[in-house]
């Protein structure tokens, strides 16, 4: 008994030699409460330093005598008395090594720490913020974790995890943040059998609820982690599992309409639904309506994507076809394969496929003997109809394509047991009919036989095309399902801009003039009827948007302009104009207006004619030019502007008057020195404000002619303007008399009358001398 005594008298005197010896060396080491044996409380964690577990040489000791199990007395003790969970946590030996919690003095820490924070919630932090600041939010979330897995401390592991999230949240931790700390980030394509990921989703909603935060919303985290494609798989197998069902549902639907508004393309959302992937059954695939779902709500916010064309894209038009056709087999799918057939016929109308490709795709080319029986046949013979009416240029005959599958014999067989079935007179005798045809071929076949095929401007004029009228003519006769046409047989053949040029050049020459109007007013027709506004043929025929500061410079603008003035006629209330039709492309009609302003002079510059000098009218480029010029003001009447004012930038009024005189002399220019003639009066006369005729005169040189002047050319050019703008006849005179006194004009008229080429000359200006008198 004195031994026991004695050895407690050492350990405590022990035990305060260390209190006084930790006072000095460890400042902030709280002191002992009243009554309490001397026991250095734990040093307290402050937010500058690092995490770990609480540690304190004396709590450590103390931890040496205390009893593996602590009394509910002695922890109401503790907590009267105010004992920190630090200390606490120490005391129950927690801080040693091995699972935290398999201790069961763990579970007695928490409620001491929770009925300590409860008295005292302004001081004291939470249980869990307590282990968070002792791991770490890793660590200690490994540790909930992992408990549990274990029966034991499945419960006490599942509150704490509770706690956790609920810390996270008031803390604001990013939900991707949290995907990682609860090891989701490793649960691969078993993300929703997974308990935390239950727990995880209501993490993100709460938080999103908290934050109004849509970068922290579950989908685009799991988006970020799995990509679209294996995250839908993913939820797509979730969603064949009653206990995943719904969940994955739910955010399966939330995934679409994330697809929707980042605008992801319908066929890439086909790849995520692993639809490339169904086989046969795409159409039972219950992703197939999903998909379909999206595709309408995706039209109505973008640019029309056929459902048919994605579909096309992955299986392509035989494999798909034969798809649709199993799929009306089955009356849960029937309906929407016919509808599907009907989108997909279509699309091959308007991506023209041809009837020998439909024929293989529809399986006909499979069904032998009963091909009039097949099912298919009817929709094939349609479906050739719609395109030879919408390409009358391209007609295929059903025989042409029969022929390639069964011998005559067989077709002759076919057609006579065909003509049995109700209902299919009218189609076998145009099949017959056909069949004659077929040996002699089709207008298009004799339009290349006789080599019209080959481009040549000289076409219309070429004798062979008579004999190619008068067979299409007799085609035509006995094939009016197919009848040929004469443009639309040069539109396949040349192509439209070659066809134009054609044609623009042909109205120009004599013999073929009335022809090539006529074919251009029926090319103008073919055009309206394909549904071409002139907008369309302004930008995607013509490509006339790209030819900018050039545009005027083009001939096919002439072209373009007939037809605006034929489409205007045709299309009342839908009239456009050029000035319209250049804004809606986005000209700048300022820019335009220049643009019109240089067009004599920029094709005067394209033309080289500023280098011909007085060989101008005799050269055949400017008779290109006027031409051009007529052809654009004629059909842009509100543009016009004289040609006039173009070439007198590059000579002068008398080199003008010496052209025109020259070229009258001369057949071949003849016609077009006149034309230059009225121009230059008129010019004149335009300019008359700022050049008098007294101006004019002197340009001619004709003060300086002296006695010659009744027989210089250019008087008579010059008197002829006067005449013409000046009803005053006098008014010249007053020009003469400003250079010639009158005597002396008398004695020239009276010897210009004696001379027989300048007689009538001489007797104008006499006349109107002696009128000149009388005022």
């Amino acid at each position: 008994m004195r031994v026991r005594s004695t050895l407690l008298l050492v350990v405590i005197s022990l035990l305060a030699g260390v209190n006084v010896s930790l006072a000095f060396d460890l400042p902030r080491v709280l002191q002992p409460l009243p009554g309490e044996v001397s026991i250095v409380s734990i040093r307290k964690l402050r937010s500058h330093e690092e995490r770990g577990l609480p540690s304190s040489t004396i709590g450590t000791l103390k931890s040496m005598f205390m009893s593996s199990k602590v009394s509910e007395k002695t922890l109401k003790g503790w907590l009267k008395r105010g004992e920190t969970a630090d200390d606490v946590f120490i005391w129950l030996k927690l801080e040693r090594k091995g699972e935290l919690f398999s201790n069961p003095q763990f579970a007695t820490w928490i409620k001491y720490s929770d009925d300590l924070s409860a008295s005292h919630p302004a001081r004291e932090k939470t249980t869990i913020s307590k282990l968070t600041s002792y791991f770490g939010d890793e660590p200690l979330s490994n540790m909930i974790i992992a408990a549990q897995r274990n029966p034991e401390t499945q419960v006490l592991a599942t509150d704490l995890q509770t706690r956790q999230l609920q810390y996270w949240l008031d803390n604001k931790k990013a939900p991707a943040d949290v995907f990682k700390l609860l090891e989701l980030s490793k649960a691969g394509d078993k993300l929703l059998e997974n308990p935390l990921a239950t727990a995880w989703l209501s993490y993100a909603t709460n938080f999103k609820e908290k934050t109004m935060s849509k970068v922290d919303e579950s989908i685009p985290i799991l988006t970020t982690h799995y990509g679209d494609e294996a995250l839908s798989t993913i939820l797509i197998r979730a969603m064949k599992t009653p206990s995943t069902a719904n969940v994955a549902g739910k955010l399966h639907n939330e995934q679409i309409q994330l697809w929707l508004d980042a605008g992801k393309r319908p066929r890439d959302v086909f790849k995520f639904l692993a639809l490339d992937k169904a086989g046969d059954k795409l159409l039972e695939n219950p992703q197939f309506a999903t998909w379909l779902t999206y595709l309408d709500d995706f039209n109505s916010k973008n640019t029309r994507i056929s459902r048919i064309a994605v579909m096309t894209n992955y299986f392509g038009d035989d494999k798909l076809t034969a798809m649709l056709f199993d799929a009306m087999r089955s009356p849960s799918t029937a309906k929407l394969a016919a509808n599907l057939q009907d989108e997909q016929i279509k699309r091959w109308l308007y991506t023209e496929k041809s009837p020998r490709d439909v024929f293989q795709f529809l399986s006909l080319s499979k069904a032998g003997e009963k091909l009039f029986d097949h099912p298919q046949f009817m929709k094939w013979v349609s479906y050739v109809d719609d395109l030879n009416t919408a390409n009358p240029d391209k007609r295929t005959s059903l025989m042409s394509v029969l022929a390639a599958h069964y011998d005559s014999d067989g077709l002759i067989k076919m057609l006579e047991s065909a003509k049995n079935v109700p209902g299919s007179a009218k189609l076998i005798r145009e099949l017959e009919t056909e069949q004659k045809w077929l040996a002699k071929g089709t207008p298009d076949a004799f339009f290349k036989q006789l080599k019209l095929d080959k481009f040549d401007d000289d076409v219309l004029s070429n004798p062979q095309l008579k004999t190619w009228i008068n067979y299409m003519k007799e085609y035509n006769a006995a094939n009016p399902k197919y009848k040929a046409t004469l443009i639309g047989t040069m539109a396949a053949n040349y192509g439209e801009l070659n066809l134009v040029s054609l044609l623009d050049k042909a109205t120009h020459v004599k013999d073929t003039a009335g022809a090539a109007k006529k074919l251009q007013s029926e090319l103008f027709q073919r055009w309206m009827q394909k549904g071409w506004t002139p907008e369309y043929l302004f930008t995607n025929v013509f490509h006339l948007a790209q030819e900018k500061d050039e545009l005027f410079t083009n001939p096919l603008v002439i072209t373009w302009g007939k037809y605006l003035s034929a489409y205007n006629r045709e299309n009342h209330g839908k009239e456009t104009t050029i000035w319209t039709m250049l804004a809606a492309t986005g000209v700048n009609i300022e820019l335009v207006e220049r643009m019109v302003g240089k067009l004599p002079s920029d094709t005067f510059s394209m033309l080289r004619l500023a280098e011909k000098g007085d060989d101008l009218l005799a050269s055949p480029q400017f008779a290109t030019w006027i031409q051009y010029l007529d052809d654009f003001y004629l059909t842009f009447p509100d543009l016009r502007r004289t040609m006039m004012k173009t070439v007198r930038r590059h000579h002068d009024d008398k080199s003008l008057v010496k052209m025109i005189i020259s070229g009258m002399k001369v057949s071949s220019t003849e016609k077009i020195a006149k034309r230059m003639e009225r121009e230059l009066l008129k010019n004149w006369n335009v300019s008359r404000k700022t050049r008098t005729p007294d101006q004019i005169f002197e340009g001619l040189d004709l003060e300086l002619a002296g006695k010659t002047l009744f027989a210089s050319p250019f008087l008579e050019i010059w008197i002829q303007y006067m005449a013409t703008y000046y009803k005053q006849k006098p008014d010249m005179i007053t020009t003469f008399l400003k250079y010639y006194d009158e005597d002396e004009l008398f004695q020239m008229i009276k010897t210009a009358k004696s001379n027989p080429t300048t007689e009538k000359l001489a007797s104008d200006v006499e006349h109107a001398l002696s009128l000149y008198k009388k005022n």
